[in-house]
């Protein structure tokens, strides 16, 4: 049916998703031994016709916590509403993820109010405003940051690839990037930190009194196969080293011809006026949003010999009304 229509130039890219999908299934099925890190995705189909498609992808290894993207339009419906078909293909998508979901994420331009909208009536709440950049054209940049190099960076920092050494380091920046809520969402780990590792992506790491620290990262988006989507972590205070490190690091790892997008926090002030005078240009918000089913678990299990504490509190409740209580001072 895809071949068919107008979108036939997607057919491979979905034969591939329908590939990882029967791979997903067996990860579901061996919890113990595949890590969860393969998608699946769902289309709507009124009369033989493609309308929709959303993927559904683990947002850790764990599978606790899934990735769900905005539905893609890929034909004008007939007979439903545009929104009735995205609400049924969000709400068969939190649906698919594994049984051991917990929490959902997607993102959302911050403009569309109808897309927050339905977002919002699923049950999505916002987590994290984010700014996404384009790179500045060539003939803008000065001869030194076009052919600007990670050799060229001070002799105390270092541009590296992420692995699991430096993963462990990357991981505090990706601590401090959220609020608690979203890390109980994301509940994620370092180890999380290898699937976001492509082409251009690295740490950059400062060497001092023989320990290395991660001051800034680069790891692409985890559901940014088919649009290359870098984001910038970096410590909740400002390093100075930054300003001269980041031109160098940019202009290496994300070339105009590429048509990647940088993204960064919409409340990092020092970075966007930095990346406002090196000529990048704002190419609007998205808003992260999550859904969680998390419950405090009670334990209905007590040691013998032991009582609840509302039971013992119990009897410090007063069984009538308090009397009143004589005053002794002077009247």
């Amino acid at each position: 049916m895809l071949n068919a229509s107008a979108e036939a130039r997607q057919l491979q890219w979905l034969q591939t998703m329908l590939l990882r999908g029967w791979i997903a299934r067996a990860e579901e099925h061996l919890p113990n031994l595949l890590p969860a890190r393969h998608p699946c995705c769902l289309v709507a189909i009124e009369q033989n016709q493609l309308l929709a498609l959303v993927v559904a992808r683990p947002y850790n290894r764990r599978g606790s916590c899934w990735s769900v993207t905005m539905p893609e339009l890929l034909a004008t419906p007939g007979e439903y509403s545009l929104r009735r078909v995205r609400h049924d293909l969000l709400q068969s998508a939190l649906q698919l993820g594994s049984n051991r979901a917990k929490s959902w994420v997607l993102r959302c331009p911050a403009s569309d109010a109808d897309q927050l909208a339905l977002t919002r009536e699923l049950g999505f709440q916002p987590l994290k405003l984010f700014q996404f950049w384009t790179a500045p054209l060539a003939e803008t940049q000065s001869p030194q940051t076009q052919h600007a190099s990670p050799s060229d960076l001070p002799g105390d920092l270092s541009w590296q690839q992420i692995t699991h050494r430096t993963a462990n380091l990357l991981w505090p920046l990706e601590q401090a990037g959220g609020s608690g809520h979203l890390r109980q969402i994301v509940d994620r780990q370092s180890i999380d930190l290898l699937d976001q590792s492509q082409d251009g992506t690295g740490v950059l790491l400062c060497h001092s009194g023989g320990f290395d620290k991660a001051i800034a990262g680069l790891v692409s988006r985890p559901e940014s196969e088919q649009r290359p989507v870098l984001e910038l972590l970096r410590d909740v205070g400002w390093d100075p080293r930054l300003t001269k490190a980041l031109p160098i690091i940019l202009s290496h790892a994300i070339k105009p011809s590429l048509q990647a997008k940088l993204l960064t926090a919409s409340e990092d002030e020092p970075l966007n006026q930095l990346l406002d005078q090196l000529g990048w240009q704002r190419a609007g918000e998205e808003m992260l949003l999550g859904r969680s089913l998390w419950r405090r678990q009670m334990n209905s299990k007590l040691i013998p010999g032991t009582r609840p504490l509302e039971s013992m509190l119990g009897r410090l409740r007063p069984q009538r009304p308090p009397l009143p209580t004589p005053s002794l001072g002077r009247r």
